[in-house]
């Protein structure tokens, strides 16, 4: 084959790669979010490539990060003392090596998926679209018992969205939301002006809307979730004095009126929402909640230190004899499928060494995230960054597994981006002409 040939079969290669690199932005929230196979496909792909990247080119800069290498301790935890002394060892590990494709995947989105401006913001765009689908297919089930698929609620009181079967839209909706205001975080780094009515006008839109959708979808924890981030959101506003303390209460208050009118007009929504939440807080010991979570803590107690095994929860429970499916009939097997918070899964399935090295990478992303914001005094990023981590991993929060494949899609989601954006903000120096975001694209590229 001539030079020629090869120079025009080179070429070609090279522009398919930076084709493909060009919409991966574009499409990852419809790859990670409408299917489980696909999500777990995708992120052990792109993790895959990127270390193929990083050992061609021989550059692991991004091992130095402090969170990760305290991720890849609990990493070789698991591997080596959790899942030797699993009650299934050769599961765990296999479950215990595929740990590392999460904290792999973040690293990838901040290093090479969303290595400028430009990608980021193909990929807030395309999650932006995403979102108000969800968010329109929700509120068209509410009223017509159906999604636009056909697929039917969970229940009256509680709804799927497009997720046929699964009664989480609240839950992902409280996370995935969080990944459009993030671009205020850019705006903040280069101090460019907002006009504040139009601020004013999409926050109290934004706020309303968001916690509307959760309201219905049924989701008591999404709820507090999303409250919870509001008040940090208006919370950052007013200290960066973008909102005026008067607004922020004009805009709270028009949020509630409208939120206590649906109320009135849907009881059954606000039965599920608001009064049995306030029920299960008051009674929990001998809440469904409460029971789930005795049965975690049982389980714990059976290997305080060194955990069931990681995945091996609902053996471990189903072992102890007393949380069988003939136990209690409103809730049933439900009781062992997995302990639905974070803390009692680690603890349960890691221990407290598991737990503590777990945490001790959440601390470290925190910290590491979160003080060049504190340092410079910009509350607004502030509020924006703690809200990913808040929202992520509470430890007192009640979740679906932590471990799962699509959950665990969003939560590394909404870490590589939170990633991204610092890694963004630091590379970039503040330039004298902040006419637009066109020049800060045409930086972040060099």
């Amino acid at each position: 084959m001539s030079n020629q040939s090869n120079n025009f079969l080179n070429n070609n290669k090279f522009e398919f790669r930076k084709d493909i690199r060009v919409f991966i932005p574009y499409l990852l929230p419809f790859l990670l979010i409408f299917s489980r196979s696909i999500a777990d496909i995708t992120i052990v792909l792109i993790s895959s490539l990127f270390l193929y990247k990083s050992f061609k080119e021989k550059n692991w800069e991004w091992v130095k990060n402090r969170w990760f290498i305290f991720a890849l301790i609990f990493w070789l935890y698991c591997i080596i003392i959790n899942s030797y002394l699993s009650i299934a060892p050769l599961e765990s590990l296999a479950y215990s090596i595929f740990f590392i494709r999460w904290p792999l995947f973040a690293i990838a989105l901040a290093y090479w998926i969303f290595k400028d401006l430009k990608d980021l913001k193909r990929f807030l765009f395309s999650m932006t679209i995403v979102l108000f689908f969800i968010i329109f297919d929700t509120w068209w089930q509410f009223f017509f018992t159906r999604d636009l698929f056909g697929f039917e609620a969970w229940s009256p009181e509680r709804l799927t969205g497009p997720f046929k079967g699964n009664p989480y839209v609240g839950a992902w909706l409280a996370k995935l939301a969080l990944l459009p205001p993030l671009i205020l975080v850019i705006y903040n780094h280069f101090k460019l002006s907002i006009n504040q009515n139009f601020l004013i006008f999409l926050s109290f839109v934004t706020a309303t809307i968001l916690f509307l959708t959760i309201f219905i979808s049924g989701e008591r924890m999404a709820l507090l979730l999303i409250l919870a981030c509001i008040i940090f959101y208006f919370s950052g506003l007013i200290s960066d004095k973008k909102i005026s303390k008067y607004k922020v209460l004009i805009i709270l208050t028009l949020t509630v009126f409208c939120i206590g009118i649906f109320a009135n007009l849907f009881p059954e929504s606000t039965q599920r929402a608001i009064f049995s939440t306030i029920d299960k807080i008051t009674n929990w010991k001998t809440s469904d909640y409460g029971l789930v979570w005795k049965s975690a803590y049982d389980v714990w107690m059976q290997s305080p230190f060194f955990g069931a095994g990681l995945h091996k929860y609902r053996e471990a429970c189903v072992n102890l004899g007393i949380y069988g499916t003939s136990h209690l009939n409103s809730i049933g097997g439900g009781v062992c499928f997995h302990p639905h918070n974070i803390s009692l899964e680690l603890l349960s399935e890691t221990g407290i060494f598991g737990f503590l090295l777990f945490y001790l990478m959440v601390i470290s992303l925190l910290i590491s995230n979160l003080k060049n914001y504190f340092l410079k005094r910009d509350w607004l990023s502030f509020s924006l960054i703690f809200s990913v981590i808040f929202t992520c991993f509470l430890p007192i929060a009640s979740s679906t597994s932590f471990f799962s494949n699509k959950y665990g899609a969003i939560i590394w989601l909404l870490v590589g981006t939170m990633l991204s954006i610092n890694k963004i903000t630091d590379n970039l120096i503040i330039p004298n002409n902040k006419k637009n975001l066109k020049c800060l694209i045409k930086l972040s590229k060099r």
